[in-house]
């Protein structure tokens, strides 16, 4: 047979009619259901058992088989609607807890626990109309048995990564903390169960990381890791004193550490630090504040007593480490002015530069200054400094002195001060042939000025204000002249050649015979190359060593009675014999 001659139309019409018998068949047996569930419903509300009656109208009005009593099923179920609340609630949180206690999703899991405190403070009213029903349908729920697991379990999560986080030292990871908070105090048995249990827990917690932080020398994130612990636990209102306590003896560790190695810019930064950290914190009082306060206080006393014994580098080293601490602004200004009095040199350019300066004076409270100093430098040049009355500093530079290399003194000289308290510097050198140079600078406002440069064996300040120079160099080779020096123009000038014996004329030699006298004279040469002397219209015939003065000269010796000829452009002429012992040029003009 072929497959079209078995699908025929009667066969066709065989089946469907199977299958309609199958269908009212069912639909007999729901309508039978529907009229039964609301017989039951009705005997069940009749009889007080509510919950069970809607349970049945429930039922009954899901079955759409037949239109059969509808309007009393809707009205016993609006009447018994808060036990369908009830129970469809209960049933709904049972779920969602379930999937969110499998998926670790704790937010979700408070939500349903809210939900489930929002349903029970509505319907479980002591002495209301639904409580027994919320008491009844609660329990067959079994919802509080899984919510006491699922808290339970949640607990031990969250203790388990708490005691696992201890080493991590990141403290924006606490979310357990905060968690195990939200957990009511009935799933651990009481409030004080949980507050002793979270205490313990959150402490040993939160001094292991400080602790492992203050080993690893990590000051900075040890504060850092407290105060966002301190935050964190003000916004949740959880007070935790073992965070203040174990950073306070962590502080005190570093600080006292410091202070005992001497550790100064360490103990500053530390404590600038912990400043910081508290004020944040917001610590009424602190143990470690009062030691920073403490020990700057004695630091501050220390470097004060630096300065005082002259170790005034140390002094101001001290001072500039204490300085992010407490203001020692015009406690180093003080000590570099003590250093600057006790250490002129200090005061010129440059000079705290270890022996930038030699031949260094210095004097105080004179010239009307604190401090006056003066020295040279390797060049030779004369440097001057004065910290005025006001601590100002003025400084002259001046010049190179003459041979340096053999100057032997350098003094302030007040001999030579004018009325105005002009300080002097008098510089000595010795020269190859013994004798001195003597110079003396006027240190002037405007400058260093030169008052006199004299060259002799020694010198005199007359009481004219004259200086009288033995053996004085005046640049004619001649020695043991003595020369006299008067101040022209403010500075000191060459005037004349001091005579030792009595000055006569030419004409009066004759007159002493055997007589150191002196002449003033022309001295040359006649026409056979003596040397001859020539004054008031008469000549001399010169014995002894003239040198190479010629021109005006002042001559010193003995006429001996003796005569010779020479010969002039008049002729041959017989002359007085002069024997002399010392010739000094007049017009400092030699040969």
């Amino acid at each position: 047979m072929t497959i079209k001659q078995i699908i025929t139309l009667r066969n066709i019409m065989i089946i469907l009619c199977i299958f309609m018998f199958v269908l009212l068949g069912e639909k007999i047996f729901l309508i039978a259901d529907k009229i039964k569930a609301v017989q039951a419903g009705d005997r069940l509300y009749a009889a007080g058992d509510l919950i069970a009656a809607e349970d049945q109208f429930r039922q009954a009005a899901a079955n759409l088989s037949i239109h059969y009593k509808e309007e009393s099923i809707a009205s016993r179920l609006t009447e018994l609607a808060p036990i369908t609340t009830i129970r469809s609630s209960l049933s709904t949180l049972v779920l969602s807890a379930r999937a969110q206690a499998a998926t670790k999703d704790f937010a979700g899991f408070m939500k349903s626990y809210d939900s489930l405190l929002t349903l029970k403070t509505t319907y479980m009213k002591p002495g209301g109309p639904y409580e027994a029903y919320y008491r009844q349908l609660s329990a067959a729920s079994g919802i509080s048995d899984q919510f006491t697991a699922y808290f339970k379990q949640f607990k031990q999560q969250f203790l388990t990564e708490l005691a696992q986080s201890q080493s991590s030292g990141d403290t924006n990871e606490d979310s357990f903390k905060w968690n195990l908070l939200l957990i009511p105090d009935a799933y651990y048995g009481a409030a004080d169960s949980k507050a002793e249990l979270l205490a313990s827990k959150f402490m040993a917690h939160d001094t292991a990381k400080l602790k492992t932080l203050a080993a690893a020398g990590s000051f900075t994130p040890m504060l850092d890791s407290a105060l966002t612990l301190i935050n964190n636990y003000n916004s949740h209102n959880y007070k935790a004193p073992w965070v203040k306590e174990q950073t306070e003896s962590s502080g005190e560790i570093f600080l006292n550490k410091d202070v005992d190695s001497d550790s100064i810019t360490a103990f500053a930064g530390h404590a600038v630090a912990y400043r910081k950290f508290a004020s944040s914190a917001d610590f009424a009082s602190s143990k470690v504040l009062t030691l920073i306060d403490k020990n700057t206080a004695k630091l501050v006393k220390s470097a004060g007593k630096l300065a005082k014994v002259g170790q005034y580098a140390a002094s101001i080293q001290l001072y500039g480490e204490l300085a992010p601490l407490q203001d020692t602004a015009q406690e180093v200004a003080a000590t570099r002015l003590a250093w600057n009095i006790a250490e002129p040199v200090r005061l010129l350019p440059g000079g705290e530069e270890q022996g930038k300066y030699t031949n260094i004076i210095s004097t105080r409270g004179r010239y009307g200054a604190k401090v006056v100093v003066a020295g040279t430098d390797s060049s030779g040049r004369l440097f001057y400094a004065a910290m005025n009355k006001d601590n100002s500093v003025v400084t002259l530079t001046g010049d190179i002195l003459p041979e340096f290399e053999n100057l032997h003194s350098l003094i302030f000289d007040d001999r030579f001060m004018s009325s105005s308290e002009v300080p002097v510097i008098l510089a000595v050198a010795e020269r190859a042939d013994g004798r001195n140079i003597f110079t003396a600078y006027e240190l002037q406002s405007q400058g260093i000025s030169v008052l006199f440069s004299l060259t002799g064996a020694s010198y005199e300040l007359q009481p004219d204000d004259s200086i009288i120079v033995t053996n004085a160099d005046l640049g004619d080779g001649v020695d043991d002249q003595t020369a006299l020096y008067r101040k022209l123009d403010g500075a000191y000038q060459f005037v004349e050649i001091v005579q030792e014996y009595p000055v006569i004329t030419t004409s009066d030699l004759e007159y002493h015979p055997f007589e150191n006298v002196s002449l003033n004279c022309e001295i040359g040469v006649d026409l056979n190359g003596k040397w001859v002397a020539y004054s008031d219209g008469s000549y001399l015939s010169l014995k002894g060593d003239v040198g190479s003065v010629t021109g005006s000269a002042v001559i010193s010796g003995q006429f001996q009675n003796g005569y010779e000829f020479i010969m002039t452009d008049i002729g041959e002429q017989y002359v007085p014999v002069f024997v002399m012992d010392k010739v000094g040029s007049l017009s400092l003009m030699v040969r």
